[in-house]
């Protein structure tokens, strides 16, 4: 019997090894995107995307399930579709923690399994810079887990001086986040929360809700917040018609369908939260998903056009400020 058992936990010691070997980004299989050969795009975009995978008895999104990397894929591509008129979309395959797990602890910071996915977003991102950038502005994109990810990235990566050509980090819907946080984790460098609509070497955050919203776990009192319509935080609110298009992703069959001054928002900097006035008729809102009025699945899609103008114009504002240098 001790033969069998320590016979058992060898082959588990191998298996954790197996799971942690490092992903090779120079092989086209682990880029769920890569438009390395795109010309005429204004920028660069860098981009996670959120939890997709919900089977508990995964630890990480599984590549070897067909069904859920096809899913993974039409959802990346939607996504970053909004974008692609003006960016070279680069989405690199991460072991990113199946949603049950990533929803238990929403600072898994010393988590190892949550690492692995921070790891292989890190050497994606180096093998990035290293061989496709040819020293082009790039953004970082990513939302919920992804947005986590990138936010572990973005400290470690900015410590060691590897961000040459950083305009932004659009990190919509990390959780519970605040201004003093922000400011703390990345003081040495520079990076700081948004506070306008120009502002470049910036963190960008939001988590959207109701008024009556109840419980949201993503939110924290004093969070950090800024508004995609009007691109302040002090609670100005924007109307309906400051959103100049959203976007609805029907998981069903993967169509997407637009939709203009679909809502309004504003910051309630007591919540951290990002206050939807979202028309009750609406089908996609997501409402129920994760508790009574937290839009989080919608969080990027709400205010999809008013995000890819901003980006642009951080784009060109880094452009302008480079020239100076």
């Amino acid at each position: 019997m001790k033969k069998i058992l320590t016979l058992l936990l060898a082959v588990l010691a191998v298996s954790t090894v197996c799971a942690w070997k490092s992903l090779n980004y120079a092989s086209p299989e682990n880029w769920i995107i890569c438009e390395k050969e795109k010309s005429g795009a204004a920028y660069d975009l860098f981009y996670l995307h959120p939890t997709l995978s919900s089977n508990p008895n995964r630890i990480f999104l599984d590549r070897n399930d067909a069904k859920i990397m096809q899913k993974v894929r039409l959802f990346a591509g939607a996504q970053t579709g909004i974008f692609a008129k003006d960016a070279r979309v680069f989405a690199p395959f991460v072991r990113q923690l199946e949603f049950h797990r990533i929803t238990k602890s929403l600072q898994p910071e010393n988590n190892r399994d949550f690492l692995t996915g921070v790891s292989d977003a890190q050497n994606a991102l180096r093998y990035y810079r290293r061989h496709y950038r040819r020293g082009r502005p790039f953004i970082l994109v990513g939302h919920s887990q992804g947005a986590m990810e990138l936010y572990v990235l973005l400290k470690e990566e900015i410590k060691n001086g590897h961000m040459d050509g950083f305009v932004a980090a659009y990190l919509i819907g990390l959780p519970q986040v605040t201004t003093e946080k922000i400011r703390t984790d990345f003081r040495e460098s520079g990076v700081r929360p948004a506070r306008g609509a120009e502002d470049t070497g910036v963190i960008i955050v939001w988590n959207s809700q109701s008024k009556d919203a109840v419980n949201s776990i993503f939110t924290v009192k004093g969070g950090y917040c800024i508004n995609p319509l009007n691109w302040k935080t002090d609670g100005t609110p924007a109307a309906a018609a400051e959103n100049k298009g959203s976007f609805f992703y029907d998981y069903r069959d993967s169509s997407v369908k637009t939709a203009r001054h679909l809502c309004g928002a504003r910051v309630d900097p007591e919540k951290g939260a990002l206050i939807v006035d979202l028309p009750s008729a609406v089908p996609w809102h997501g409402s129920g998903f994760l508790g009574k009025g937290v839009f989080h699945i919608n969080d990027i899609w709400f205010f999809a056009e008013n995000m890819r103008e901003n980006m642009l114009l951080r784009v060109r504002q880094y452009q302008k400020d480079a020239g100076r240098r």
